[in-house]
């Protein structure tokens, strides 16, 4: 297996400015304001960039992770060290669900019913929320990839310390992926509470691939000068774009990841105009938020069409909109301008949330989760020798 750089001074910074703009694309998609932004089929196919994540997070994880994992006391350090990156935030949001729900409950509305029911709610807390237990999303909706990504975690550790990471394995998994999901998913890759779990693996493979790729090559191998480099990051940033545009839920869409598996080997390299653009303090900053702000944009999507009609005295904003098909959609605003307005408000109020929760529950879990495997109980445990 080949050897991974030293992890304490590399950071592929261009990277986490996509996924912080990957991440306010998927809070446009979810927000339906009245206006261009709604019926513009980049945004309504944005749920794609769901899947960036999954092979950003491959690549990620195998870069710092797949070395260690050759024992159980590592792959014990690495659940703990991603459960306490996952779960803090996710647990946060469903207890700020179910208070709303409970505020409904009071109010005499109907509550913790369908999507939001008691058992939901317990498949929710275990992270099961997206093994084909259901027959919808629930609770925090965008959540299902968080179940999705903390199992495949747990099949990367547990691949790794048995058998060893294996190309043929990756290569199968990125030949079958695809096959079972065009077999099984009735909206192309738009699967998510059902064969989500397929669709994580086949992305989060692909970015595990990237990072073989990626240390394949000779740290003095030259990278391509800065003119070739911003061709090739203008190029895959054009095909990332028109690809999402055209793909829709057609079969199309099952190649998303390998899209996107393309962008993170090129972004890797950080040797563009493009990528210094992407590790520019403000993308930087989304790239940090992006976890809180795909935790918590559902609830701000939930709550901003409520709040504004109080504000206006029970006025309701919502108008049915022409679509380019010929088809009406229910979208918030009253016209255009106001429509666009909206989606800007949303994206605000989703940073501004976003940069509470990072700093309040994401950060504190990550520091609990480290300080826990440092206990001195543990390390003893560690240092104690196997018995024959």
């Amino acid at each position: 297996m080949p050897q991974s750089p030293p992890r304490s001074n590399i950071r592929f910074e261009a990277l986490d400015g996509w996924r912080g703009i990957c991440a306010c694309f998927v809070v446009l998609f979810h927000f339906h304001g009245y206006g261009p932004l709604f019926t513009s089929s980049l945004i309504r196919n944005s749920y794609l960039f769901v899947d960036f994540f999954f092979v950003l997070s491959g690549f990620v994880i195998a870069f710092n992770y797949a070395t260690r994992l050759d024992s159980w006391s590592g792959v014990r350090s690495f659940l703990v060290l991603r459960l306490g990156r996952v779960y803090p935030l996710h647990l946060a949001m469903l207890l700020t669900f179910v208070l709303y729900e409970a505020l409904r409950l009071a109010l005499q509305q109907p509550a913790f019913t369908g999507e939001t029911s008691p058992s939901a709610f317990v498949t929710n807390l275990f992270l099961l929320h997206s093994l084909d237990i259901h027959d919808s999303l629930t609770w925090n909706g965008p959540s299902w990839s968080i179940s999705t990504e903390f199992w495949t975690y747990v099949l990367f550790a547990l691949v790794c310390a048995v058998i060893g990471l294996r190309d043929w394995l990756l290569i199968a998994t990125a030949f079958i992926g695809p096959l079972l999901l065009f077999h099984l998913s009735k909206s192309g890759m738009d699967t998510t509470y059902d064969w989500g779990i397929i669709r994580c693996v086949l992305g989060f493979a692909l970015g595990v691939l990237c990072w073989r790729i990626h240390t394949l090559a000779s740290p003095q191998a030259r990278v391509p000068g800065t003119a070739v480099m911003t061709a090739l990051e203008v190029a895959i940033v054009l095909a990332v774009a028109g690809f999402v545009a055209a793909a829709g839920i057609s079969p199309l869409s099952f190649m998303a990841p390998f899209v996107f598996a393309a962008a993170v080997l090129i972004f890797a390299l950080e040797g563009g105009l493009v990528s210094r653009l992407f590790r520019t303090r403000a993308l930087k900053w989304l790239g940090t938020l992006s976890y809180s702000i795909y935790l918590t944009h559902f609830l701000v999507v939930l709550l901003l069409p409520r709040i504004v009609k109080l504000a206006l005295g029970g006025e309701d904003l919502w108008r049915s909109m022409p679509l380019p098909n010929g088809q009406y959609v229910m979208a918030f605003g009253r016209n255009e301008v106001e429509g666009t307005l909206l989606y800007a408000l949303a994206l605000a109020a989703t940073l501004a949330l976003s940069a509470l929760t990072y700093r309040w529950v994401e950060v504190p879990g990550r520091d609990w989760s480290r300080k826990w495997l440092r206990r001195p109980r543990l390390n003893a445990a560690d240092a104690k020798p196997q018995q024959p």
